[in-house]
């Protein structure tokens, strides 16, 4: 009875110390790798949401977490993916601030390196060298979703903050309005007159979203707006590169969807896809007349450049819709 009594406490003592490290210490970087990417993996997973990477020089380019512990959750391992590419013979500079444990809670890390690219032996070739393409971007910070299911809501208070108009989501939720009816024998409410379920509920089952139509009539309520539905990358482009962002709706980048339409009341058919999502198009890389990739700031992920194809065929789930706040 003795030894069950010290092996219990023996194996309180060893949760309560796994807990203390992993809530209290902070991530601790492990293994850095550089050549066309960056990848830093961390000892434990960190907060994404508070993470700052900062590179100097500035590069475009993606920062992706990878290596969950769980699957979707608890990311080890942050990848920087440049959308153009190095500069050759050129020092870089990585700073990531607020490295903290995915709780939130605890003491935050700092790390700083740097880096310098090897000279490219076609430099020293006569021939010219090719110019660097364009890149239009309006510049937004990313803003992260308030809720598990707001990413509408979000990637409009970043629209409406590029025009110097700032608001919450809860604001902008309060004009786009609720349907809260449960969704019971595949009949639930319509996205395209309000909200449909519980904004931090389960996607398709408690909570769902909100299309174009409704998102237009608030961001009306601060700044012109317009819903667009069936539009082109052509229309696209050009609010872009008039410095007009444009909420768009698509689905997460997966090989294939969940279909989860339904029915409203009146027996109007809803499409709908488990995977469904909204970002905010802010940018594009090229010329306007053949842009390769479109930048999007996205409430889950952050910072995306998508080949322009790829961009098109994502986009056009919904029809290829969108909302433009000029």
């Amino acid at each position: 009875m003795k030894k069950l009594k010290i092996s219990l406490i023996l194996l309180v003592f060893a949760v309560f110390c796994g807990l203390f490290y992993f809530l209290v210490f902070p991530p601790k970087i492990i293994n850095t790798s550089i050549n066309s990417e960056i990848v830093i993996d961390f000892d434990k997973p960190v907060k994404r949401q508070m993470l700052e990477h900062i590179i100097t020089l500035e590069v475009h380019g993606e920062w992706r977490y990878e290596n969950p512990l769980v699957e979707n959750h608890l990311y080890r391992t942050l990848r920087f993916v440049p959308a153009i590419g190095f500069q050759s013979d050129t020092q870089y500079e990585i700073e990531l601030k607020n490295i903290i444990n995915p709780i939130g809670i605890g003491i935050s890390n700092y790390s700083f390196f740097s880096f310098k690219t090897e000279k490219n032996p076609e430099e020293n070739n006569p021939e010219p060298k090719q110019s660097e393409p364009n890149i239009t971007l309006i510049d937004i910070p990313i803003d992260w979703q308030d809720y598990p299911l707001s990413c509408e809501a979000a990637s409009l208070k970043m629209a409406l903050a590029s025009k110097k108009v700032f608001v919450s989501e809860d604001q902008i939720m309060k004009k786009i309005g609720y349907d809260l009816t449960p969704r019971k024998n595949n009949v639930w409410g319509d996205p395209y007159k309000s909200y449909v379920g519980d904004i931090s509920g389960k996607i398709c089952s408690t909570g769902f979203g909100v299309f174009w139509e409704p998102v237009a009539q608030a961001a009306g309520c601060w700044r012109p707006s317009q819903a667009f539905t069936n539009w082109t990358i052509e229309e696209l482009i050009s609010e872009l590169n008039q410095g007009n962002s444009a909420v768009v709706w698509g689905t997460l980048p997966v090989a294939s969807l969940t279909d989860c339409s339904w029915h409203t009341p009146e027996g109007k058919y809803i499409k709908a896809y488990k995977q469904t999502h909204v970002r905010l198009a802010v940018g594009f890389i090229g010329s306007v007349e053949n842009p390769s990739k479109i930048i999007l700031n996205d409430p889950l992920s952050g910072k995306l450049y998508w080949s322009t194809d790829y961009f098109i065929s994502n986009w056009q789930s919904f029809n290829s819709s969108a909302v433009v706040v000029r």
